[in-house]
């Protein structure tokens, strides 16, 4: 089983994977063409050129791949981000936003997911992205993100979820370490988490 930790943004996500990464849990990465240095990112990324996602493009080689537009230091570009099926093949976890979610094309998943869902306040959000100093417009992320929450949750619900709200970090990370490390627990989980 594959685990997909999801949420709107600042809702501990990346922490959650922070936490796994340190006690050795093979967690993919996001892909994207955007360059390293630059600022004022949502999503942290691994870099990819363009010759490296046309090939991943033209081979299908992908679990989503999106083209978004991005604002930055008040320019504006376009760029790549997705997941390849060789990054998905090689790990047990990952993190995505809500639109890459949506991005997923189904078929490209041969084996079950679950959906590790963090579920928090926006006060609680906005809370995180002050304190750790974010760059990005929390305003303008959030109008992003909540466009499309319906087919989101729906989306959610095609596989097993496990739902936490306003949860710490710390403590999802350990259960989803101890589902990975033990995949007999997940029923348990299932049941407590829904």
């Amino acid at each position: 089983m594959k685990y997909i930790i999801v949420g709107l943004h600042c809702s501990g996500k990346q922490e959650v994977i922070d936490i796994l990464k340190e006690n050795n849990i093979k967690c993919g990465s996001v892909f994207s063409n955007i360059p390293p240095q630059t600022k004022n990112l949502y999503n942290t990324y691994e870099y990819y050129d363009i010759s490296e996602i046309n090939k991943i493009f033209e081979n299908n080689a992908y679990i989503f791949m999106q083209e978004v537009q991005g604002n930055f230091n008040t320019s504006s570009f376009k760029y790549f981000e997705g997941l390849s099926k060789y990054e998905f093949d090689n790990n047990d976890v990952f993190c995505l936003s809500p639109d890459q979610v949506l991005n997923i094309v189904p078929c490209s998943i041969k084996e079950p997911i679950c959906f590790i869902w963090l579920d928090n306040k926006k006060s609680n959000r906005k809370n995180r992205h002050i304190n750790e100093n974010r760059e990005y417009n929390f305003n303008e992320r959030e109008s992003l993100e909540k466009r499309d929450i319906n087919a989101f949750v729906k989306t959610l619900y095609s596989s097993d979820v496990l739902y936490f709200t306003d949860e710490e970090p710390e403590r999802v990370a350990a259960i989803v370490y101890s589902i990975v490390k033990h995949p007999d627990l997940f029923e348990m989980y299932k049941k407590s988490f829904v």
